[in-house]
C-alpha cells in the first residue's frame, strides 16, 4: 500500500539521487598522457586536472603511458569503457600525422571523440652548445652544417617537429639526421650537454633554458612571431614557408561515450581556460590557451589530416623508415 510514510521516504531518495554531483558514474577519472612526467604535456595534464576535480569527475588523476610516441596512451583511450572514466591529452601529431605514417593505427575521428583543445604553441629550431656560438641565424647554421655533422632532436619519430625539420633540411639542402626522443624532457638534456646538435622542438620547454643562454633560438614555425620570442623570426620570413604550422593538445574520449559525458568535459576544461590563474600558468610554459567545440575541433582535425598526408608520403618516411 502507498502510504503518507512511503511518499515521503521515496520523496526524499529522489532528492538525495538528484543532488548526487554529475560526475557520480565515472571517478576516479584519468587524464592519459604520452610522455613522460616533467615535460609540458605531463606538466599541462596535470594543471588540467586540478581544474576538473571536483567538477567533472570527484577524483581527477594523470597517468603516464610512456612509449611509442604517445601511441600507447592513445591506444588505452580507445580500448577504454565509455564512461568518462579515461581522458587522453594527445598533441595533435598522434591524431593528424601518424595515421599517414603507420598502417595499423586508431581512427581519431571514429576511435575518439575530439571533446576541445587546450593549448597550442608554436615550435622552435634551436641549437646547444656545441654548435659554435657564432652561429647566430638559419643561414649561418646551414652554412655550418654543410661542413658539419648536424643532428635534430624531436620528441617523437612522426610528430610535426619531426616533418618541420625534415622539410627544413631537404629544402635547406643539408644533412640533418633525426634523433627521435621519448618526449621532450629527454631532448633537452642532452641539447644542454651538447651531445645534440639542435632541436626541433616544443617552445615551452625552452623557455627556462634559453634565460641561461646555454640555448640559442633561431627561428620559429608560426605564421607570425611568437609573442614570447619577439626577436626570433619566424621560418617564413627566413625563406622556408613550408615550415610553418603549430601544434595543440586537445582532450580526446573514447568513441561511444555518452553526449552528456562529452558535454560536462568540454564544459568544464572551457570553464578552466576562462580562469586567470590557469591561463597564465599555460602562458608559463609557453602556450596558447585554445578552445573550440566539438563539432570544431573534428573540422580541424579533417583539415589537418588532409593537408600532412602529401608531405608525409613526399617525404619517404614510414614507422619503418
Amino acid at each position: 500500500m502507498f502510504t503518507r510514510r512511503t511518499f515521503i521516504k521515496s520523496t526524499l531518495a529522489a532528492g538525495v539521487a538528484s543532488a548526487l554531483p554529475a560526475w557520480a558514474q565515472a571517478s576516479p577519472a584519468k587524464i592519459n598522457v604520452g610522455f613522460a612526467a616533467g615535460g609540458t604535456l605531463d606538466v599541462i595534464a596535470r594543471r588540467l586536472a586540478d581544474k576538473l576535480r571536483g567538477s567533472y569527475a570527484e577524483t581527477v588523476i594523470v597517468e603516464s603511458r610512456v612509449g611509442a610516441g604517445g601511441r600507447i596512451a592513445n591506444e588505452a583511450v580507445k580500448n577504454a569503457a565509455p564512461d568518462g572514466g579515461n581522458i587522453v591529452l594527445s598533441p595533435s601529431s598522434q591524431m593528424v600525422i601518424f595515421p599517414h605514417v603507420y598502417s595499423k593505427l586508431y581512427d581519431p575521428l571514429t576511435d575518439f571523440i575530439p571533446v576541445t583543445p587546450v593549448c597550442s604553441n608554436a615550435q622552435a629550431f634551436v641549437l646547444g652548445p656545441s654548435v659554435p656560438a657564432s652561429v647566430q641565424t638559419l643561414a649561418q647554421f646551414i652554412t655550418w652544417a654543410k661542413t658539419s655533422k648536424a643532428f635534430y632532436g624531436t620528441p617523437a619519430a612522426g610528430s610535426i617537429m619531426h616533418f618541420q625539420g625534415l622539410v627544413f633540411s631537404q629544402k635547406a639542402g643539408i644533412e640533418l639526421t633525426h634523433v627521435p626522443y621519448r618526449g621532450m624532457a629527454a631532448v633537452v638534456p642532452d641539447l644542454l650537454a651538447g651531445n645534440l646538435t639542435s632541436s626541433m622542438a616544443v617552445l615551452g620547454d625552452l623557455l627556462p633554458q634559453m634565460e641561461s643562454g646555454k640555448l640559442r633560438v633561431l627561428a620559429v614555425t608560426s605564421e607570425k612571431r611568437s609573442r614570447f620570442l619577439p626577436n626570433v623570426p619566424t621560418f617564413a620570413e627566413a625563406g622556408f614557408p613550408d615550415v610553418t604550422g603549430v601544434d595543440w593538445y586537445g582532450l580526446f574520449l573514447p568513441a561511444k561515450t555518452p553526449q552528456a559525458i562529452v558535454d560536462k568535459l568540454r564544459d568544464t576544461a572551457h570553464a578552466a581556460m576562462k580562469d586567470k590563474a590557469f591561463t597564465e600558468s599555460l602562458e608559463k610554459l609557453g602556450f596558447d590557451p585554445y578552445q573550440l567545440s566539438s563539432t570544431e575541433f573534428a573540422s580541424r582535425i579533417r583539415r589537418e589530416t588532409a593537408y600532412w598526408g602529401p608531405i608525409v608520403k613526399a617525404s619517404g618516411f614510414t614507422a619503418e623508415s
